[in-house]
């Protein structure tokens, strides 16, 4: 009877101070739209540890950057559709972004787009999509040897797609410090009026701030969380976007 009692009383000091860490990412509120952003560092290597993740497969959307997705191979997340990414023809490289949505959400994509930009040195891509009217999610990749000039340029290519009276969020891995002062901080609000939703704090294994969040969402509640990866340098960021 002791050796019960002490085990029930083990079981629950467990159960009280062994909390995982990022539990709470696992259970998405009804009001909440979750999303998950990462460069995987290549969905090719890397789907199954993105299968397996809870905090990856309980978002709404699941937005990657440095895909190393190439055009005719597909890659399945159980329960999501894909719904656009950068078309790379040929043997897999560093390069693109791809989107994943859950069925459930029912996006209906009004704008697609696609943008590439440079060369195979210094390049940029942008992939992007429109959820009913209420979210445009707009997801990057800079290539770590892009000028930030040539980062700008392709950004300003998105503004044709944006109708800046609704919605939107700018995301992905800009290879761009974010630290307080940052020039790229500064050009995303002269340009698009957006603000950094994300921490500046570090979200890859070097401790850079280089992928982040901006967006232009007035009467939503934005959080942004960094999350942890086992199977690349950068950190996943997750975010909660609370309708009002």
């Amino acid at each position: 009877m002791c050796k019960q009692k002490a085990k029930l009383i083990l079981q629950k000091f467990i159960e009280n101070f062994f909390v995982p860490k990022y539990q709470f990412l696992r259970i998405v509120p009804e009001n909440v739209i979750q999303i998950t952003l990462h460069n995987t560092q290549s969905i090719r290597k890397h789907i199954t540890t993105i299968v397996s993740d809870q905090v990856f497969t309980n978002s709404h959307i699941v937005t990657l950057q440095e895909s190393w997705a190439v055009d005719n191979e597909s890659y399945n997340i159980p329960e999501f559709e894909e719904i656009l990414r950068n078309r790379l023809i040929g043997r897999p490289r560093a390069f693109g972004t791809i989107n994943f949505c859950k069925l459930n959400i029912e996006p209906r994509i009004t704008d697609r787009i696609e943008i590439e930009n440079g060369n195979s040195n210094n390049h940029v891509e942008i992939s992007g999509f429109k959820l009913d009217n209420r979210l445009t999610i707009i997801n990057v990749y800079n290539n770590p040897s892009s000028s930030l000039e040539l980062l700008k340029e392709t950004l300003l290519e998105v503004k044709d797609y944006i109708d800046e009276s609704e919605k939107y969020l700018i995301l992905g891995d800009f290879n761009h410090e974010l630290k307080l002062g940052s020039l790229l901080e500064s050009f995303m609000l002269q340009s698009f009026h957006t603000r950094l939703f994300s921490p500046r704090e570090s979200t890859t294994n070097a401790r850079t701030v280089i992928d982040g969040v901006f967006g232009r969402i007035d009467d939503y509640n934005i959080e942004v969380f960094i999350y942890e990866s086992y199977s690349s340098h950068h950190k996943p960021l997750v975010i909660r976007v609370h309708e009002l």
